[in-house]
């Protein structure tokens, strides 16, 4: 049971995939624009890996729900084994913004004691490997500039999500 596996589903955003081992979250996939992207996409990043669509049934349908418009709580259990200390504590830091709410990349950097690392932040957010369960779409530059995304889509979707939350400001 610990062989590394997927699952990928359509929601209202695109094509997203789910890879985890042993019951626990390693990345979330998001918004592809086709079932075969997300395929080739998990191929590319891992070996040993099997798609299993029956995995993963509670998370892919939180985040149907939540990208439908529903107000979700994404309490997940998580592998960030692969990440730096620094990586794993802005994302629990990040995990702790509620829903529609936004904050900034110096506030997770105060959060976090080092209020000098906003772009270390950043840095560790465009890295983030669970983008909706660690909802690094809420947190905003300090002048209300969005800043940046990863995810596919990029900016536009954080825009989206954030009005979808009943939050959005700068662009």
């Amino acid at each position: 049971m610990s062989k590394t596996v997927y699952s990928i589903f359509d929601t209202e955003f695109g094509w997203c995939g789910i890879v985890g081992k042993e019951g626990r979250l390693l990345e979330i996939i998001p918004f592809l624009p086709t079932e075969e992207s997300v395929c080739s996409c998990v191929v590319s990043k891992y070996t040993n890996i099997a798609l299993c669509p029956g995995c993963f049934k509670e998370p892919k349908e939180a985040i149907e729900r939540y990208l439908a418009g529903e107000r979700m709580d994404f309490e997940f259990s998580l592998d960030l084994s692969g990440y730096t200390e620094f990586q794993r504590d802005v994302w629990e830091i990040t995990r702790s913004i509620s829903y529609g709410e936004i904050r900034t990349y110096s506030w997770v950097s105060k959060k976090l004691g080092t209020p000098k690392s906003s772009r270390a932040v950043g840095t560790a957010l465009a890295k983030n490997p669970l983008p909706i369960v660690v909802p690094c779409h809420r947190v905003i530059r300090s002048d209300g500039d969005l800043g940046g995304y990863s995810a596919e889509g990029g900016i536009e979707i954080k825009a989206k999500l954030l009005n979808m939350e009943g939050n959005c400001s700068g662009g």
